[in-house]
């Protein structure tokens, strides 16, 4: 099949040609000659300016009118050498504007040969058909005026589709047969355009000579320039249009992702908080069920008494966190009820009840019990549940045996207080998330219950003061959490 596409586009190339070469002999019988020269420029023009935005497989253009009107003004021979030098001139066109794509120069020189051979036997074998019409007709009768030029556009229109649909048939493999059903909206549309525009130039040209061409031609090059901005204009709309749907369709993408996060956030929470919220109650359950069921002294009964209430304090705090970053989240502003107290007394008031946490795991807690007064202005409510949780949290992640210091000091115009433990530490990578939502070190999961909330009001209630909190870490070694307050 290859084989057979290279014979016929030789046997359409070198048709052309010979009709080029028989052009060139016949050329100063072509007169007037500057008449002749004129339309092939114009036809050269309008082709590369119509097929410049019509596309598909067929398609629209004025040349063919202009080939057309030349054959039957000059000879079919001349009308012939018209179309074949439109098709070249295209070729070029495209060629210098680069809008040929990545072909290699044998197949570019086959779609030259083949493309101005096709158009030149289209147009050669039109302008036969014109003349044989018209003689038979006779050019006095109104049906030798119209009959002709229908003829010769039809004949010329399907002649170029059948020798395409070959072409495309050696090259593809779809049948003639069907490419000439996908292209046949366009032969009403062809046929006019060469029919009616030919015979209207034709006549211009018979009457008034050069003059007849610019009357002709004069509104044409008008609309294709008015089109030609039309169409760019709307390009640019378009491609407007394009980078505003693609800018869209990212901003969509993102939102999905970020819905995505938070679903997964959603559903890690949730298995934490069904997990953490299990573990408190099933010791209140399992202790509260020996109370019932057993016969206990008072020394057991106190301390399984101190178990249950030590889980529904675990409890409350969960229930507590929840709440609170409730109100974070949906952007309530912290209200603070500011006074003067002193932080010092305030940490060993908060240091106190903690103390039977740090017994239970036998931790040494450690704090002024004679503090020196650190004043400040504050929500000292907020200010405890800061210290209750940055020391129960100091607390809860350290093992038997450690330690867990408490101190508050005056630096310049802030107020400190120093949670300091000898806990599991935190590894450095996750240092600089453990004030976010949901987070906890992973290594410390398996160690205390915990929502991954605590910290991250911690830091809120900090931030609503103005102040700072900092951390620094070592795994194995401890933790030391500071909070800086204005005085």
């Amino acid at each position: 099949m290859n084989r057979l596409r290279q014979i016929y586009s030789i046997l359409i190339s070198l048709s052309g040609i010979a009709l080029i070469v028989w052009g060139m002999i016949q050329l100063g019988d072509f007169s007037p000659l500057r008449t002749f020269l004129l339309l092939v420029l114009l036809a050269v023009l309008s082709q590369t300016s119509m097929t410049a935005f019509v596309g598909g497989t067929s398609g629209v253009s004025v040349s063919s009118a202009i080939s057309l009107a030349t054959a039957s003004l000059f000879g079919p021979v001349a009308g012939a050498m018209v179309a074949a030098m439109a098709e070249a001139g295209f070729w070029a066109y495209r060629v210098y504007t680069k809008q040929i794509g990545n072909r290699d120069r044998q197949a570019l020189i086959e779609l030259l040969g083949v493309n101005v051979g096709m158009n030149s036997l289209a147009i050669f074998l039109a302008g036969l058909t014109y003349h044989f019409v018209l003689d038979q007709l006779g050019p006095a009768t109104f049906l030798g005026q119209t009959i002709p030029w229908l003829t010769a556009a039809l004949v010329g229109d399907q002649v170029n589709l059948w020798l395409l649909s070959i072409i495309i048939f050696l090259a593809h493999g779809p049948k003639p047969s069907d490419t000439w059903k996908e292209n046949r909206w366009a032969i009403p549309i062809n046929v006019l355009v060469m029919s009616v525009g030919g015979g209207l130039l034709s006549v211009a040209v018979s009457q008034f000579d050069l003059l007849g061409i610019a009357i002709f031609f004069l509104p044409i090059i008008l609309s294709a320039y008015s089109f030609r901005l039309y169409v760019s204009q709307t390009k640019k709309q378009m491609d407007q249009l394009e980078e505003l749907v693609e800018s869209r369709t990212r901003d969509l993408a993102t939102a999905n992702e970020e819905l995505a996060e938070l679903s997964r956030d959603k559903d890690a929470f949730l298995a934490v908080l069904t997990h953490d919220m299990r573990t408190p109650l099933t010791s209140i359950k399992g202790y509260a069920s020996i109370l019932r069921d057993r016969d206990l002294g008072r020394d057991q009964q106190t301390h399984i008494a101190k178990i249950i209430l030590r889980s529904e304090e675990n409890l409350l705090e969960i229930v507590n966190n929840i709440l609170d970053i409730e109100k974070l989240q949906s952007g309530t502003p912290i209200l603070l009820e500011r006074n003067e107290f002193d932080l010092a007394l305030l940490v060993k008031s908060a240091a106190e009840p903690l103390e039977s946490l740090a017994m239970e795991k036998n931790i040494t807690l450690c704090y002024d019990e004679v503090p020196s007064p650190v004043m400040v202005t504050a929500d000292e409510r907020k200010i405890q549940r800061v210290l209750t949780n940055l020391i129960s949290n100091a607390i809860k992640y350290t093992p038997e045996g450690g330690e867990v210091t408490v101190g508050t000091r005056l630096k310049g115009s802030y107020a400190l207080f120093e949670v300091v433990d000898t806990g599991y530490g935190i590894p450095e990578d996750e240092l600089p998330h453990i004030f976010e939502r949901f987070r906890r070190v992973k290594r410390h999961q398996k160690v205390a219950v915990g929502t991954g909330l605590g910290l991250a009001i911690v830091k809120s209630l900090v931030d609503a003061h103005d102040g700072e909190i900092s951390v620094v870490s070592q795994e194995e070694v401890g933790s030391a959490f500071t909070v800086k307050l204005p005085v």
